[in-house]
């Protein structure tokens, strides 16, 4: 049989050429993976890569997946300390930055609102049969609000960018290594007005991740040029999906 081909290339190289010059264009469908459930992983990330990282999480159980999400907004503000001098007073070092998210969710989904709200599932375990996870989720009963905080949570996200010279669509993983939700829910009706949208927003804390440096690292080996890396606190990545999987 004849091979097939296309103009596109493959996806290493579509991401590498779209970052030169992209557009965002659509929200990000996103799996909720609670800290507590991968709590010996996170512990070791300062030692791992982005894409180690994202294959992890993809192998997790999630908590929830968003996706009929309309908007997922990061906003980074600082610094949060500056130091100042000479003649004119000028900003020498700036240090410091603050980043929170902002998801809404078209659609209320009681898993997400427990893993980003504080809310709380009540299951019927007669319904529930042998922990089965579809089991569990048709056995509920009612959702509650609490003066609970949620724990910290890792966000996957799955998107597209768009290359603004070829107009392809680049698939790409975000990855928001540790969120801190706002634990907080209001609920608004209104007979008139727009449907009501589901807002689960958070802080997002810094974590530390291995990085190649300039002399080159190979992350599945630990070896590079000199054997050398760096780590950086990261808020989030974005990564081609190609080099997840």
């Amino acid at each position: 049989m004849a091979s097939r081909y296309t103009r596109l290339g493959d996806q290493k190289t579509s991401f590498s050429a779209m970052m030169g010059r992209f557009g965002v264009v659509t929200v990000m469908n996103a799996k909720i993976i609670a800290h507590e459930d991968i709590e010996d992983q996170v512990d070791k990330w300062s030692t791992k890569t982005a894409p180690q990282i994202v294959k992890e999480l993809q192998a997790a159980t999630p908590r929830c997946v968003l996706e009929t999400l309309k908007i997922a907004n990061v906003t980074e503000d600082g610094p949060t300390k500056t130091v100042t001098g000479g003649q004119y007073n000028n900003t020498l070092i700036k240090f410091g930055k603050t980043a929170t998210i902002e998801i809404q969710d078209a659609l209320g989904n009681a898993e997400a609102l427990e893993a980003l709200c504080g809310g709380v599932v009540e299951y019927s375990n007669q319904l529930a049969v042998d922990n089965d996870a579809e089991a569990i989720k048709s056995s509920r009963i009612a959702l509650h609000f609490t003066q609970d905080f949620s724990g910290p949570v890792a966000i996957l996200g799955d998107s597209f960018f768009i290359d603004s010279l070829t107009g392809e669509q680049v698939p790409v993983i975000i990855v928001f290594y540790n969120v801190s939700p706002d634990s907080l829910f209001n609920l608004t009706q209104d007979a008139e007005g727009d449907a009501t949208v589901f807002d689960m927003n958070g802080t997002l804390n810094t974590q530390t991740i291995t990085v190649g440096d300039r002399d080159g690292y190979n992350p599945d080996t630990g070896t590079g040029a000199d054997k050398t890396h760096r780590t950086v606190g990261v808020f989030y990545s974005i990564i081609s999906k190609d080099d997840a999987d």
